[in-house]
């Protein structure tokens, strides 16, 4: 017999966070358009977040995700779990891959191995960043639009839309490499 259907976090170990978005979509989109070749171009929207680059206005407000994601049902004290679960208001609610990908607008496979990025082993935040263990956004959006190396344009175009335009992130905030 399956024991209570449990949290992942207990309620005691949660915090509260505040509602705000600061996605840079329209900006960074332009940006982006304007410093990618069209083949560049191309290569982004045939990637997993080309169909964002219609969007006009994101209104992202991750700290609702944060709160949903804090009322996950424990899988161990679940059922048949097919999906993902969620515990709201005593009732257990759930969503399949497909459906978290049509609610969120995101897509989904197979994960490839990425490495942990390190000095030695990304040639790019060495180029340029330097040494540095942290990065300001400012930063990298500096190094965005002052390269000239199409490919290191491209992964850092790649970064710039995921910071800017899906994290929402100020452009104050400090990022810890590796990036």
């Amino acid at each position: 017999m399956v024991s209570p259907i449990k949290l992942m976090i207990a309620e005691e170990e949660k915090f509260q966070v505040k509602a705000l978005s600061l996605s840079h979509t329209k900006t960074a989109i332009s940006i982006i358009k304007d410093k990618f070749s069209p083949q560049q171009l191309r290569r982004l929207e045939e990637s997993c977040f080309g169909h964002l680059l219609l969007i006009e206005d994101l209104k992202w407000t991750s700290p609702i995700v944060h709160g949903l994601l804090l009322r996950k049902a424990d899988p161990k004290t679940v059922s048949q779990v097919n999906g993902i679960k969620f515990i709201t208001e005593n009732k257990v609610i759930q969503f399949t891959a497909q459906q978290f990908c049509v609610i969120t607008g995101l897509r989904f496979g197979n994960l490839p191995f990425i490495p942990i990025a390190t000095n030695e082993n990304c040639s790019l935040k060495r180029k340029s960043f330097g040494n540095d263990k942290t990065v300001n956004l400012l930063e990298l959006e500096k190094a965005f639009l002052d390269y000239a190396d199409a490919d290191d344009v491209f992964k850092l175009g790649f970064l710039y839309f995921v910071v800017f335009v899906l994290l929402g992130s100020e452009k104050r905030i400090t990022l810890t490499c590796g990036i």
